[in-house]
């Protein structure tokens, strides 16, 4: 995974709002794979402006963000989560839902609906 996203990733920049300051980030710079759906994948709320974005969680397990334990549960604080923040191509967008993968207990992979 991190080998072809060494190749043919681009860089991102997540994000996740902490305390009550309004521009308080914990951040992670990670190599990710970003496109827009196919017209066949435009289903329910799903729109042309959505993207589908894959990262590995190597960057996110290096930088402990966002201060997450590596726990496999539910509740695993590296996985991206519904109004966390994603910057692509220098737009800020937020995330909508994310789906870890995990292969024998590791997290190998997280792939993300990205909004905006």
């Amino acid at each position: 995974m991190d080998r072809m996203l060494a190749v043919a990733g681009e860089s991102i920049v997540l994000m996740r709002q902490f305390g009550t300051t309004p521009n308080s980030f914990a951040s992670v710079e990670c190599l990710a794979f970003v496109r827009g759906y196919r017209p066949e994948e435009l289903i329910g709320s799903i729109s042309q402006t959505d993207s589908f974005v894959v990262i590995s969680p190597t960057e996110i397990n290096r930088a402990k963000w966002p201060g997450g334990s590596g726990l496999l549960s539910a509740t695993d604080a590296r996985i991206p989560r519904k109004g966390d923040r994603v910057m692509i191509r220098g737009l800020q967008r937020n995330v909508e839902s994310a789906g870890p993968i995990y292969v024998r207990g590791a997290l190998v992979r997280i792939d993300m609906r990205v909004l905006g």
